[in-house]
């Protein structure tokens, strides 16, 4: 419980409890729980979309949950995400590629790609199908968060010196079971069969983008966990809508 509780409080912005007391070792081990953050957010997603969908449009209503989605972990995924597209772009060595990511300033290119994968999110959540809008919709943040939990089994901490992110690299496939469990029983029981599909599509995507920050950063680092949850994110928005599409042309 206290794990899980941890998980929520260092994804989100609720606080359940001000003073909890936790060592590294709770931290890595809160990773297990990171879908279960998701799908609090998830939750409060599908009911704002309940509540809009009475009142505006179907572009507005998109709009507010990318905005609510944004308020309720303080944008901070969002700020790992342009941290790290500006170090992939400016940076001509891994070291000088962290010490941009380190910078707390964002630049141009991740002004325009942050612009991009909100941009990209918007339009997937407006243009999903009545059939699985609010399932889909609890399930994107969910998806987001698990993502994360493959990567830091699979690689190491990119920085020399200790930071946050060294906190959940090495993870233990424990965690990473855990994780996984929560995060398939949730889609299978809202999307049925064809959501472990996607889900097994998306390990893929993570895989490949572990295998990407090895090589260009030599390991993962906080900044990565959070381009890794957005990249998951709209990922798993978009396989929702191609296999929409797909079954809609008889596909299965």
């Amino acid at each position: 419980m206290k794990r899980a509780i941890l998980a929520l409080q260092f994804l989100t912005v609720f606080s359940v409890k001000k003073d909890l007391q936790f060592n590294k070792g709770e931290l890595k081990g809160a990773m297990a729980f990171f879908p279960l953050a998701g799908a609090v957010q998830g939750l409060i997603l599908a009911a704002a979309e309940y509540a809009f969908s009475s009142f505006f449009s179907a572009g507005i209503s998109a709009a507010l949950i990318v905005l609510i989605l944004a308020l309720t972990n303080g944008a901070l995924h969002l700020d790992g995400f342009a941290d790290t597209v500006d170090g992939l772009a400016g940076g001509r060595s891994p070291e000088d590629r962290l010490r941009i990511m380190r910078d707390s300033a964002i630049g141009a290119v991740g002004v325009v790609f942050l612009v991009l994968i909100l941009l990209l999110k918007y339009l997937a959540i407006k243009e999903l199908p009545d059939g699985v809008k609010y399932a889909a919709i609890f399930l994107f943040p969910v998806a987001g968060r698990w993502a994360m939990v493959p990567m830091a089994c699979w690689s190491g901490y990119a920085r020399k010196e200790d930071g946050l992110g060294n906190a959940f690299t090495g993870n233990s496939y424990r965690a990473l079971f855990i994780a996984t469990a929560i995060t398939a029983a949730f889609s299978f029981f809202l999307l049925g069969a064809y959501s472990l599909v996607i889900l097994a599509g998306l390990a893929a995507v993570v895989y490949l983008f572990t295998v990407f920050f090895k090589n260009r950063l030599g390991g993962v680092t906080g900044d990565v966990f959070g381009f890794q949850n957005e990249c998951a994110e709209v990922i798993f928005l978009l396989m929702i809508l191609a296999s929409e599409g797909f079954r809609r042309k008889g596909g299965f």
